[in-house]
């Protein structure tokens, strides 16, 4: 720890809130600091570790990709893992979502999803919404929406953000379905040259589990596909079961054009994807965007292997087990002091905290981070005011262990003074 204060970039995020544990090995739900020092895992890595730590078929599937002695290939060449990934997302998308271009990151799978519609469209620019978190490279924070993290940076232009229900349009003040659907609507009729594009979290994550109904998500994209706009899903925190269906966007009943997956793709090593019609993947020339180390074999390999277990094991029905543990936590602390409101959609709850103004309170969250940290459970602070505590477990976690958690978060949240 102290070499990697010493070495690390200011820009990581390694001490934002202190010093860190230096765990040597995880095992399911948990991380070790060493045999006897036990931490529960109510993050996943910012949602990748969806299966846990130290899997067993993830191991086995590491071992023999290492046995053959191919580690890497690069981008020339294929091997079986990754042919054998591509047939399973085949499988799990979309009829006619069945073209793939993999990359290592989620920001990558942004850049990669908005360069293939620039040049099949000749056309620029993007429309994304308020509250959307899609990564941090120069394409993907420009659609973005988070100023602090854009406004330091010259990010690419025609692009706009429209509104997104649930988030906030002033620093109290939130809006509402029916004033967005009417912004977008407003949007579209004045608007003449339009962006080829938009990209969408049906259910945004880092900005605090913010989850729009039903009724919303259909007629923005029945007024997306009106205007001749390509759609991209952003499934890279939500997909693979994270919200008790595979990908998030089927809980709407819709069907974006493009989707991207990263984050738990894999659930362990560095694998994102970007999924599309062959009208687009297949009308640009090779190397006009590509990755050294795209379709890596071990990657592929354990993206499968998370897909096999995530089906045939029935992990969703153990995601909505979760929500329905989550949701009985929310009755119990819902009218708590503080606690502003409490979401939850599968494996995954964010709490939002204000003050006595009700404005957005991050100084509470950073008090529950830290203290539940000295009691060994691991959380994370969120939202789009950092006032959002994030509750992210693995989908295999055992459910008393997070009742357990949840009471001691629970006792936390009533001791705040």
């Amino acid at each position: 720890m102290i070499i990697t204060k010493k070495f690390e970039s200011s820009a990581v995020n390694t001490f934002k809130i202190g010093d860190p544990k230096d765990f040597i090995y995880g095992k399911d739900e948990y991380l070790y600091t060493d045999n006897k020092n036990k931490y529960l895992d109510l993050v996943s890595g910012s949602a990748v570790t969806v299966l846990g730590h130290g899997n067993k078929e993830h191991i086995k599937i590491t071992k023999q990709v290492l046995k053959s002695g191919i580690f890497h290939t690069g981008t020339r060449l294929t091997n079986k893992y990754r042919e054998d990934l591509y047939l399973i997302l085949d499988k799990v998308l979309p009829k006619n979502i069945n073209t793939f271009h993999l990359v290592n990151s989620g920001s990558e799978a942004v850049e990669t999803a908005l360069k293939v519609v620039q040049y099949v469209t000749k056309k620029s620019g993007a429309i994304s919404f308020t509250g959307g978190y899609h990564g941090r490279t120069i394409g993907a924070l420009s659609v973005t929406h988070d100023k602090k993290l854009r406004t330091s940076f010259q990010t690419l232009k025609n692009n706009v953000f429209l509104p997104y229900p649930g988030t906030y349009k002033n620093n109290k003040e939130k809006y509402s379905e029916e004033e967005c659907l009417t912004k977008i609507d407003n949007y579209f009729k004045k608007k003449k040259n339009l962006p080829p594009v938009a990209i969408i979290e049906c259910i945004q994550a880092v900005s605090g589990i913010i989850i729009p109904s039903k009724k919303f998500i259909k007629a923005v994209f029945k007024i997306l596909k009106k205007n001749n706009i390509y759609i991209i899903a952003d499934e890279i925190w939500n997909g693979m079961g994270r919200t008790g269906r595979l990908f998030s966007f089927e809980k709407y009943d819709v069907k974006p054009d493009i989707v991207c997956l990263g984050k738990s793709l894999s659930a362990t090593i560095p694998l994102s994807a970007v999924a599309a019609p062959k009208k687009l993947l297949k009308n640009w020339p090779p190397g006009i965007h590509t990755s050294t180390f795209q379709g890596n074999p071990i990657a592929c390999a354990l993206s499968k292997s998370t897909f096999d277990q995530i089906l045939s094991k029935k992990l969703l029905v153990r995601v909505n087990k979760i929500e329905q543990i989550f949701k009985q936590f929310s009755s119990r602390i819902t009218n708590y002091k503080y606690v502003g409101d409490v979401r939850v959609v599968g494996a995954q709850a964010g709490i939002e905290f204000l003050d006595k103004k009700n404005l957005p309170n991050k100084h509470i969250v950073n008090i529950l981070v830290k203290t539940l940290l000295i009691k060994k459970i691991i959380v994370y602070a969120g939202g789009e005011k950092s006032n959002v505590l994030m509750l992210i477990p693995p989908i295999i976690i055992k459910y008393n262990n997070l009742k357990k958690a949840l009471k001691i978060i629970e006792k936390e949240i009533i001791s705040l003074n």
